[in-house]
């Protein structure tokens, strides 16, 4: 997750972050300080090959 650099006292606290489907992630956070801002959450996903 990445959030606004500069003067903000953003505070996140990552609840959950897991692969909810074959193409889908799903994140929930929350921002505990007073401040507002937004979020730019990234998913890089790598194929899987089993182990022989």
């Amino acid at each position: 997750m990445k959030t606004p650099l500069g003067g903000n006292n953003l505070t996140v606290q990552v609840y959950e972050s897991y692969p909810s489907a074959d193409n889908t992630w799903t994140l929930s956070f929350n921002n505990s300080a007073s401040t507002t801002g937004s979020y730019v959450v990234y998913a890089i996903c790598l194929p899987v090959t089993p182990a022989s």
